[in-house]
């Protein structure tokens, strides 16, 4: 796990992946209400809707308010802001104006997803030791804060959840080391575990892979070693945005 000075950015900017917030965080359950223990504490209510689905059964939802960490990337958060300042500037606004302008129209990019941060005491079936080191599937160890305002924590990133912008509070923002093994993490979740993948790459390039690294300093760079010598960066890490957001619509 990354050391809090190392993981705790001090100049938040504009909303970005890794913010940790308060929100709220929901999902639909199956008639029995089953719950993982590990959501105990976020399935803290249970709404019955009656009229959401066809038949005569009714939606089950379980809600509740804690810490989340936005997953969504940068490009997401504001892509329709862009789009309209973009558009602002070619009308002829000055850049100001047209910042000022976007911001004012509260429909962009309104929704992001974000992850709920979660005790690992609650995990109690798998290593402590491995689940604090980032070494499981599915979860990002988060250092305490030096204020004490987040606690040792994971991110649980099977649970995601879909927040507006302008109904949550951030409490923290990530360095890009820390939004690095959050990249990593969610890589690792959900393109990296693809069981026919080798074979499928396989059949366009017309060799046989006799093995897949993935280098230490570049955790997010897998390589593809073929049986002809050659070598196919599968996949690169993703690039930081080109300077500070200058979004500022985030009701902190």
């Amino acid at each position: 796990m990354i050391a809090a000075d190392l993981y705790y950015a001090s100049d938040a900017g504009g909303l970005q992946q890794g913010d940790i917030l308060l929100a709220g965080v929901s999902r639909v359950v199956a008639d029995d209400n089953f719950s993982p223990s590990k959501w105990d504490q976020l399935d803290a209510q249970a709404v019955l809707l009656n009229d959401a689905k066809p038949g005569s059964n009714p939606l089950h939802v379980f809600a509740g308010f804690g810490l989340v960490m936005v997953t969504s990337h940068d490009c997401q958060l504001e892509k329709e802001w862009n789009r309209r300042r973009s558009e602002l500037l070619a009308y002829g606004l000055a850049e100001e104006e047209a910042e000022a302008a976007a911001d004012a129209d509260t429909s962009l990019d309104r929704t992001f997803v974000g992850s709920p941060l979660i005790d690992p005491n609650d995990l109690t079936t798998v290593d402590r030791g491995n689940l604090l080191g980032g070494r499981i599937v599915g979860y990002l160890p988060v250092p305490p804060s030096e204020d004490g305002t987040i606690p040792e924590s994971v991110v649980d990133l099977t649970y995601r959840c879909t927040l507006d912008r302008f109904d949550v509070v951030r409490v923290a923002s990530l360095t890009s080391l820390a939004r690095s093994q959050l990249r990593y993490a969610l890589v690792r979740l959900d393109a990296l575990r693809t069981p026919h993948l080798d074979l499928e790459v396989e059949s366009v390039i017309g060799c046989r892979i006799e093995a897949a690294t993935v280098p230490k300093k570049d955790p997010l760079t897998v390589r593809l070693h073929l049986d002809d010598g050659r070598e196919i960066v599968l996949l690169q890490q993703p690039g930081e945005p080109q300077g500070p957001s200058a979004r500022t619509s985030l009701r902190n």
